[in-house]
């Protein structure tokens, strides 16, 4: 097919195509037949009156500025030195830990369930503490893995279920083999 008759049905296709009326531009003002907007006028400014010029007074004479007395010096307090922590530490932390699981699971699911409190367990953790001459950085963290232990099981466990019972004798058995090697391993020989 020649060039020709592809550009004729081009234009007729352009033709049909266009809009009737001539496009407005949308940028140029030049192009717009509309009048300006009208100006913004700035709002008035009111005049303050000034405040009147005061003379200026002879400087005043330099004051010597008062002398502060030293403070006497107070001793600092006395900071507790925690000694480093001991080689069982991480043992002795998931002791605690299950010491306050038990504290959790055995009212639920011990001989006398029912009849037993955790203040056994409480008695228990609290002579550990005791038998560590632990400070107060060692005590937190014993006490926070005490509590993370209690916590977590009562949470979980509200009464006595085969899953409960299952957990609190597990846990008694690692407790005892935890105290038992914390006890052979690290005594003082």
């Amino acid at each position: 097919m020649a060039p020709w008759p592809k550009l004729a049905v081009f234009c007729a296709l352009a033709a049909l195509l266009a809009p009737a009326e001539p496009a407005r531009a949308q940028f140029f003002q030049f192009f717009d037949n509309r009048p300006p907007p009208p100006p913004v006028l700035a709002p008035q400014r009111q005049a303050i009156p000034r405040k009147p010029h005061k003379p200026h007074k002879a400087a005043p004479e330099k004051r010597r500025a008062p002398v502060a007395k030293p403070e006497p010096q107070k001793p600092a307090p006395a900071t507790v030195v925690e000694t480093a922590p001991p080689s069982y530490q991480p043992q002795l932390l998931r002791l605690s830990e299950i010491m306050g699981a038990l504290a959790a699971l055995d009212p639920l699911c011990g001989e006398a369930a029912g009849k037993s409190d955790e203040s056994a367990w409480r008695q228990s953790m609290r002579k550990l503490m005791d038998s560590q001459d632990a400070g107060p950085l060692q005590r937190e963290r014993l006490a926070g893995a005490y509590n993370h232990g209690l916590r977590g099981y009562e949470y979980f466990h509200r009464q006595c279920t085969p899953v409960a019972d299952l957990a609190r004798r597990r846990l008694l058995e690692e407790g005892g083999r935890l105290a038992h090697d914390i006890t052979t391993q690290y005594s003082e020989k």
